[in-house]
Formats: C-alpha cells, sequence, structure tokens
C-alpha cells in the first residue's frame, strides 16, 4: 500500500550511495572529498543526504549553493563545514554569517562587509575566494583584482578568515582551456599568497575532472554527480546508481490509429494499441522534453514509450505489454523485480549530460524514501 500519499515515490539507496562515498575516497587517496549537495542533493533530498554524508570522518565540507540551502543543512543537526559555492544576494550575506557558513568572496567589496558582520559577531567570518579562470560567472580574475581584494583583505583580516580558494573548470572535453585554467588558478593562488593570505585549501576538480584528469584534484575534489551515478557516456563501473523513481498505472484504453492524445491533439496515435495513464507530470518533475522524444518507461519489466503529458498525468504506449491498473510504472532506476533502467541513458535522450539533471527537476511532490 502507498502509505505516504504522493502519486510517486523516489527510492533512494543509501547503502549505495555509502559504497559510492566509499569508491570514491580511495580513488581520491587521501584528497578531500566536498559532497556537493545543491537542488536538494541533486533531488534526492538535502536532509536526509547531509546526515548520511556528514557521517563519514573523512568527509570535513559539505557544499552547496544557496545560503536557504546551508540553513536547512544547519536545522538538520549538521555543524560541520558547510561552504556556499555561489554568489549570495546582498541581503542575504548577513543570514549566512549568522549560521557560520562559509561565504564566497566572488567579486570587489563582498570581503569588507563581511568583515562588518564578522565585528558584529564577534568572531571571524569563514570565507573562500574564487578565482575568476575562463567561466566568467563568479570571481576574482588574477592580476589587478586579486591585487584589489588583497587590499582589501589587509584590513579586514581579523574579522574574515580564508579556509581557501576554488575555481570551475568550463569545458574538459577542450584540453587546452582547461589546462589554460588550471594554470591561472595556480597563478591566482600564488598571486594571493605572495601578498601575505594564506590559502590552506585549493579545490579546482568537479565530477568529471576527478574522473579522467586526477591531476587536477590539489588539495580535494567538489562531487555532486558521482555521489549517484556514473559517468553517462564513459562509465567507469565502479558508481552505482542510487535513486529510483517509481508511479502507478490509474487507467489504461485501446485506441485506434490516428487517435489524439492529451491537450490540443498534437500527438496522435501511429497505430492501434493501448495507452496507460501514469499518475505524474512535469508538476511532479517528469520532463517534458523526455516525453516529446518518446522516452522510455519500464512497465512490467519491459520498456513502454512516454506518448504525452500534462501537469499531473502521462499516457505511454504499453501495447503488447502485460499490466493492469495499479501495476509500477519506473521512469529510471530498478522497478520492483530488479530491471534497470539508467537514468544516465534516459537523460541522453534529450541531450541532457547528466541523470542529475532528472533527479534535480523532481519536486515536492514527489515522496523520497530512503532504503538500506
Amino acid at each position: 500500500m502507498n502509505n505516504f500519499l504522493h502519486n510517486s515515490i523516489l527510492y533512494v539507496n543509501l547503502e549505495q550511495v555509502r559504497q559510492n562515498v566509499r569508491t570514491l575516497l580511495e580513488e581520491l587517496e587521501g584528497k578531500a572529498l566536498i559532497p556537493v549537495l545543491k537542488g536538494n542533493a541533486y533531488g534526492l533530498g538535502l536532509e536526509e543526504l547531509g546526515r548520511t554524508l556528514a557521517g563519514f570522518e573523512e568527509i570535513r565540507t559539505l557544499a552547496v549553493a544557496q545560503v536557504s540551502e546551508g540553513a536547512r543543512l544547519r536545522r538538520a543537526g549538521i555543524s560541520g563545514d558547510i561552504l556556499v559555492l555561489g554568489g549570495v544576494p546582498e541581503g542575504l550575506l548577513e543570514a549566512g554569517a549568522e549560521l557560520d557558513l562559509t561565504l564566497t568572496v566572488w567579486r570587489l567589496g563582498v570581503l569588507p562587509r563581511l568583515a562588518e558582520l564578522g565585528r558584529r559577531l564577534g568572531r571571524p567570518v569563514k570565507a573562500q575566494v574564487k578565482v575568476e579562470t575562463g567561466l566568467h560567472r563568479v570571481g576574482l580574475m588574477p592580476g589587478e583584482e586579486l591585487s584589489a581584494l588583497l587590499e582589501e583583505w589587509r584590513s579586514a583580516a581579523p574579522w574574515v578568515e580564508i579556509t581557501g580558494a576554488f575555481s570551475h573548470f568550463a569545458d574538459l572535453d577542450d584540453r587546452e582551456r582547461t589546462e589554460g585554467q588550471f594554470q591561472a588558478f595556480l597563478a591566482g593562488t600564488a598571486q594571493l599568497e605572495a601578498g601575505g593570505m594564506d590559502i590552506p585549501f585549493r579545490h579546482i576538480s568537479a565530477s568529471a575532472a576527478s574522473e579522467f584528469f586526477p591531476q587536477y584534484r590539489l588539495d580535494g575534489v567538489r562531487i555532486g554527480r558521482r555521489l549517484y551515478m556514473d559517468h553517462p557516456t564513459r562509465p567507469k563501473g565502479n558508481i552505482g546508481e542510487a535513486a529510483s523513481w517509481r508511479t502507478w498505472i490509474t487507467n489504461l484504453r485501446d485506441l485506434q490509429a490516428g487517435e489524439p492524445l492529451g491537450y490540443g491533439g498534437h500527438v496522435r496515435m501511429e497505430r492501434g494499441g493501448t495507452v496507460a495513464t501514469l499518475a505524474v507530470g512535469y508538476g511532479d518533475g517528469l520532463s517534458p522534453d523526455l516525453v516529446r522524444a518518446g522516452g522510455p518507461v519500464l512497465i512490467g519489466g519491459r520498456r513502454a514509450r512516454l506518448l504525452a503529458c500534462c501537469m499531473d498525468q502521462t499516457l505511454a504506449d504499453v501495447t503488447g505489454i502485460p499490466c493492469q491498473v495499479g501495476d509500477e510504472a519506473t521512469f529510471y532506476g530498478y522497478d520492483r523485480a530488479g530491471n534497470f533502467l539508467s537514468a544516465q541513458e534516459v537523460s541522453l535522450l534529450i541531450g541532457d549530460d547528466e541523470g542529475c539533471g532528472l533527479t534535480s527537476l523532481l519536486s515536492n511532490r514527489v515522496a523520497r524514501v530512503y532504503e538500506e
């Protein structure tokens, strides 16, 4: 029985997550693992995943994208270091400092503001410097900008504790650009240290870089997708998928060739067959692009084709697949019989390069259930 009162459930295998972490720790050979839990831990559930990962003594820092995510982890009882990776709206810097989050210094003017907050709190505010190396979102450029930052820091130093510096690769397929970014980051951190700022921790690699470019690991690696799934096109075979999204069939109907489906009649039956109605739609986080691409869904251990969706319901072609109302349908992951449909395979049908993009779409209408 569905005791969760939700039309679908994302089952998260916590032991698979732990096994993935153990694999990563061994691979990193002593380099720090920084789990990235942004976007509700890529849709798997921020608090539960945060507590699970904080349980590893080797993990000293969790990373998020926004102050609100750090606040949720604090409310969940996590007292360790939480790094906010992104630029923070001005009005949220105070809350981040009060929550003892490690905030990013991403432009001139931020560090003096953090020092002001530190004086008010009576303790230094922890921060890391984002060095701009070519992604051009947030960060300070080596050269004049970092020189100006050093001037700000000399006045603010007693009230801001710099715990590290980081950057982010823009295009790992471009080896020359990637190496250029790495060298720019090294130059930037060297400039800061030459100016008297201690940089005790440097990191630039994320999941994909950790797989194929071990030379860029430095002091640690930020890992998001690899906590939950392998590489989409070049899997290493040592990371297992941890999440399975399932719903139920609510209706079955036989239709003739040419019958229109859903709103607007834009989709029509190519041939006569059986259509199943599934109990979720794009309001639950199912990608409309995936439905338009005719993506697969597991029903009765076989692949049915998605036909059309609306906000709350989706239609699938189950012609020739024995099924009935009440049977489960699995969008990705494992069904109850152990049949598997990879989120990575599914994501590639719509040009997404990682299946965590699919899990990140899931709304709060999807129950999260954690299994060992």
